[in-house]
């Protein structure tokens, strides 16, 4: 729903009237699924869960939570502020009530609360805004799920393509290894690199509905196509330093953060830092181009893809080489991804990025030998690992600017003029 909400919405967004039925008949039908899910979740904890039930009803809350999620809707009508304060509160206030309230493992019940809670409570603030852009409308749950279950059925199955083979990597490798080490290892390298993704895959909240508004009013392709080229770009521009940066820090950074598992973390983030990349490009691909334009059928195809490629990589490279061959196998699938979804797009979108491909490259190496030289020379502390992100940082934006990389320049000039407009 957070996608197929954000997208319709931003079709209809300059139509008061549509609008607000759009948005009573998908948050009708989303308040309908989740208690179903609820339903479900609660019969299966009464008659399945043995231990920690306690734990397990108090997380109902949660489920409840998402049923009162409208993040969706102010993404489709691009005010971001909302959601961004409301999780900047929530997150505040419950880190807050965790270091206050949660001391020891008999406190978990009151960490799953304060979870819980901070995230309802945030649910329902962001209800305040809506009464600026809806008004009342007659709507049926009938119309609500004649007109949208296809739709949000069609982007719920590559959402489950997406958690098989996310989770497939942990599974098969618990599976086919006997070591389960192996597995805790393999999940925390995964989680440390997809930690990072999130300052690119946030582009593509604030791009989609921008394309799938300028779409379904215009059908201007030119104008998608501009927007493509610049967020591709912008995707290359973030994710291969971090790429490089993450190769280049993890050898000074896990002797301190995990010494215990600095060899085997180290080389399985290592290995794993190349799925930023395919991540990156593919989020442009397919969140910010098949999905906004209605091409799912090409969306799910691509990430079906990536499932079965990933169960065949894991299957042959899991049993030789541990978490290292997971790693492996999670590249496969996601540039397997990536490759699929540029198959559909090539007729219809011309991407003009090599310059700032090489461009990026050339400042990404130099950024990695300056990371490597002051890594090496400051050894293996919290401040040696600030010290090679600042000057990496420096480094790479200096070569950038030095190279003329035209998106780089665009973006700093409009950080500048809005700075002088507020000023």
């Amino acid at each position: 729903v957070n996608t197929y909400g954000n997208r319709e919405i931003a079709k209809v967004r300059d139509d008061k009237d549509n609008l607000s039925k759009t948005f009573f008949e998908i948050f009708a039908m989303q308040l309908v699924n989740m208690s179903i899910a609820l339903i479900c979740y609660i019969a299966y904890t009464y008659f399945f869960v043995k231990s920690n039930q306690l734990i397990y009803y108090l997380i109902c809350m949660t489920i409840f939570s998402s049923a009162l999620d409208i993040s969706w809707f102010y993404f489709g009508v691009e005010n971001f502020r909302i959601v961004s304060l409301r999780n900047t509160l929530v997150k505040i206030v419950g880190v807050a009530l965790i270091f206050i309230l949660v001391k020891t493992p008999a406190d978990l019940w009151k960490f799953v609360v304060i979870n819980s809670c901070t995230d309802l409570i945030g649910q329902v603030l962001t209800f305040i805004g809506l009464k600026n852009y809806i008004h009342k409308v007659h709507f049926t749950l009938k119309e609500a799920y004649k007109n949208h279950l296809f739709g949000t059925f069609v982007l719920f199955v590559p959402t489950i393509a997406i958690n098989v083979y996310t989770l497939l990597d942990q599974t098969m490798l618990g599976v086919l290894i006997e070591d389960k080490g192996q597995v805790t290892l393999y999940k925390t390298a995964q989680s440390f690199v997809k930690m990072f993704l999130y300052f690119i895959t946030s582009i593509g909240s604030v791009v989609m509905p921008r394309i799938a508004n300028t779409f379904a009013t215009t059908k201007d392709r030119s104008e998608v196509n501009k927007y493509i080229n610049t967020t591709f770009k912008l995707a290359i521009i973030i994710s291969i330093p971090m790429m490089v940066g993450m190769i280049m820090v993890s050898p000074n950074f896990f002797p301190w953060y995990l010494p215990k598992q600095t060899d085997a973390m180290t080389i399985l983030v290592q290995v794993a830092s190349p799925i930023i990349v395919a991540i990156s490009i593919s989020n442009v691909f397919g969140i910010q181009y098949l999905v906004p334009v209605g091409k799912n059928k090409e969306y799910s195809i691509s990430v079906i893809s990536g499932a079965v490629v990933n169960f065949i990589a894991n299957s042959i490279l899991i049993p030789k080489y541990a978490g290292v061959g997971a790693c492996i196998g999670s590249i496969i699938a996601e540039f397997t991804v990536t490759i699929v979804q540029w198959f559909f797009v090539r007729n219809e979108l011309k991407i003009h990025a090599l310059g700032t491909f090489m461009k990026v490259t050339i400042a990404s190496v130099a950024m990695g030998i300056i990371v490597y030289f002051v890594g090496n020379k400051l050894g293996s502390t919290i401040v040696a690992n600030v010290l090679q992100a600042a000057s990496g940082v420096c480094v790479y934006g200096a070569i950038l600017l030095v190279l003329k990389e035209e998106t780089t320049i665009n973006v700093l000039n409009k950080v500048i003029l809005k700075k002088n407009n507020e000023g």
